[in-house]
């Protein structure tokens, strides 16, 4: 196993209240295989990734229980230096918004070489060269010319496409994409997504790919984890949480999703809201959405259900 999150638990404490953003949730990586994340806004997503990588500001934040074992290491106990180490050579992240994540006045070549730097000592003409390749391999047309740029000279898919050479630059064994494609439109969404496949597929690197697009899931996950409200509300792999939902969490998200079969009809949608981690209502966090919700659901946290080899819910009305 790469990467195996245990029991993970991460809480935002703020004056008079504590925020339980990612509440006991447990998934695995396995070595060149894609495993997505995917749930609504505010579910917790970004910060599991976050505090794989640590990245969550101490304080508010704070890791109240879990491991985070890669290659049987334990994240969580390293220090700075020890992190430092980990991140970028051997797991790097593909943030969401680009421009917000490149320097604005350092160069693209300046940015891809301090990625390198960090980690490898490099002469300065076998450093021009990598960076080169990088974006080659990235599909940046005239690669010498844009190494001079500035990120606010290059469209929003040549910015993602640098963040990507910058998370390649030290071939990790695993990269964690943060819905990276968000704010690209459809066509340029795709080309990302494909360029993505092809390089995993030619690296055998792994991918926790982080997503609210289940059109996304359905076109490249190996596995797929569904969150709600800080927990994993059903897994699997992705025919069988396409194929065949189990939890109505992930049935009402499969069902909102546009069909030809249905042109002209009004998309189905989720009623309500996910809750405010701070004040999330006892029992099972979905119960007053859920249309299926028993007396039960609302008193006690339900136990996992299995239906299936690595298929599993977190709901005991549609358990078999």
């Amino acid at each position: 196993m790469l990467l195996s999150v245990q029991d993970l638990k991460v809480y935002f404490r703020g004056r008079d209240t504590v925020a339980r953003a990612v509440d006991g949730i447990s998934f695995d990586i396995r070595h060149g295989e894609t495993v997505c994340l995917v749930g609504e806004s505010g579910c917790g997503k970004t910060v599991s990734a976050l505090t794989i990588l640590d990245l969550i500001p101490r304080p508010p934040g704070e890791v109240m229980a879990g491991k985070v074992l890669f290659k049987g290491t334990d994240l969580l106990k390293l220090d700075d230096v020890g992190m430092q180490k980990i991140r970028g050579n051997h797991i790097a992240m593909v943030f969401q918004e680009p421009l917000t994540s490149l320097n604005p006045v350092f160069t693209i070549g300046n940015q891809i070489a301090e990625a390198i730097l960090v980690h490898e000592e490099v002469g300065s003409e076998e450093l021009r060269k990598r960076c080169i390749q990088l974006l080659k391999d990235i599909g940046i047309p005239s690669p010498e010319q844009r190494l001079k740029d500035y990120p606010h000279q290059m469209s929003g898919g040549q910015r993602q496409r640098v963040m990507i050479a910058m998370a390649l630059a030290c071939n990790p064994e695993l990269i964690i994409a943060d819905e990276p494609t968000t704010a690209l439109d459809v066509t340029v969404q795709a080309q990302i997504l494909n360029l993505m496949q092809s390089i995993q597929q030619t690296s055998a690197m792994s991918v926790l790919y982080i997503t609210h697009d289940l059109g996304v899931v359905a076109n490249i996950a190996d596995r797929v984890y569904v969150m709600y409200a800080g927990i994993i509300a059903e897994q699997g792999d992705t025919a069988q949480i396409f194929n065949n939902p189990r939890h109505p969490y992930t049935q009402g998200l499969l069902a909102s999703l546009p069909s030809r079969s249905r042109r002209g009809e009004r998309l189905h949608s989720i009623p309500g809201k996910v809750p405010d981690p701070a004040y999330k209502p006892p029992g099972c966090p979905f119960h007053p959405r859920c249309p299926l919700a028993i007396e039960s659901c609302k008193i006690q946290f339900p136990d996992m259900v299995e239906h299936g080899e690595g298929h599993l819910s977190r709901c005991p009305v549609t358990g078999d």
